[in-house]
């Protein structure tokens, strides 16, 4: 929603709608505050019509305000976060010195005072910069802790995920290569195939440069880990795919579909002897992409429990939440023999 240039500073966006009416919501509160608290005005009112020009005057300040930051913003935002918050304090007390200025001029034309420069002039002015310096500095202090929280959550999700990408099961490793091993006499040609699946799973996975990929890519990718786990499964594993047709715009966080695979693999495939089926359907209803994976329930298993299947989901659910932040969601669930996992993304790509 907001390009990555202007979102690199604490400022947030102020030509956004709904910050805006919570710029309006906060100066009213203000504007009831002070009317309770404030001697009764030099132009003499009643408590309402107090109260109506303190919140016509709070109000024009804050949102010629929140106007000067949304214009000042782009500027601001690639300073350094020193100088950009000098400037934006600064910048908003200017403001409301020239509100205050304009509002005197208007009591004056409509024959509210006698004088654009009353006697209670410096007062005035005094009071509303010393009221706009304390609110001010809060506002800002605000913005950049959360820039701040922002910011370091971001950093350790990305590290998170990157370690994710980096990390294989080392006995996923240690038993592909063994099965290489066994195929480089008796077929050499599915023993090249599988080295170069490996590698390209590798390759994603140690990747730096796409954290967004088309759903087609991730297909691939899924079909190339399959096929190595069919050979090391000997041909126990099978896979029921159902995939749908989905915009060109439709993109998902890069190895979102082989980890579900490989949790549907440990816990419904590797512990029947017979082994079994894995069904996987993606589809595309009302902006988001639909993932379920099925797979077969063991008897005597009403859910998988052990620390490996739920860290396989948790580490997922972890770089969704960090591309998606509550936009994703991720169900688990039971049949009578089939254990199930819903996965459900918005269908645009912005990166969270």
């Amino acid at each position: 929603d907001i390009d990555a240039g202007q979102d690199a500073g604490f400022l947030p966006n102020f030509c956004n709608g709904w910050t805006v009416f919570n710029v309006v919501v906060i100066a009213e509160i203000l504007a009831m505050v002070i009317s309770i608290v404030s001697p009764q005005l030099p132009i003499g009112q009643n408590r309402f019509s107090k109260l109506l020009m303190i919140s016509l005057f709070i109000q024009w300040i804050a949102l010629a305000s929140a106007g000067a930051l949304c214009l000042s913003r782009k500027y601001l935002n690639r300073l350094p976060e020193l100088r950009a918050l000098v400037m934006a304090y600064l910048m908003l007390l200017c403001v409301t010195w020239l509100v205050g200025e304009a509002t005197l001029w208007v009591l004056w034309l409509v024959h509210l005072t006698g004088s654009p420069s009353p006697e209670w002039n410096a007062y005035f002015h005094v009071q509303n910069l010393t009221i706009a310096a304390i609110v001010n500095a809060l506002a800002l202090r605000y913005f950049l802790a959360r820039h701040r929280l922002k910011q370091r959550t971001l950093s350790e999700a990305r590290a998170k995920v990157q370690a994710l990408r980096s990390r294989i099961r080392p006995h996923f490793l240690f038993n592909t290569m063994n099965v290489i091993a066994s195929l480089t006499r008796s077929a050499p040609s599915q023993a090249e195939s599988a080295i170069e699946n490996m590698a390209d799973i590798f390759r994603t996975m140690i990747a730096d440069g796409e954290n967004l990929v088309p759903i087609k890519n991730e297909i691939v990718i899924a079909q190339k880990y399959l096929d190595i786990e069919s050979l090391r499964l000997d041909n126990r594993l099978k896979v029921d795919w159902d995939v749908g047709k989905f915009p060109r715009k439709a993109v998902i966080p890069v190895l979102t579909l082989q980890p579900l695979l490989e949790h549907a693999i440990q816990c419904g495939i590797e512990p029947l002897a017979e082994g079994g089926s894995i069904g996987l359907r993606l589809w595309e209803e009302s902006e988001t992409i639909n993932i379920m994976v099925s797979s077969p329930l063991p008897r005597g298993r009403s859910r998988p429990t052990h620390g490996q299947d739920e860290s396989t989901l948790n580490d997922l659910r972890l770089r969704l939440e960090s591309h998606y932040g509550k936009s994703a969601r991720m169900e688990v669930a039971n049949g009578e023999d089939r254990l199930m996992v819903a996965v459900t993304l918005p269908t645009r790509g912005d990166n969270l």
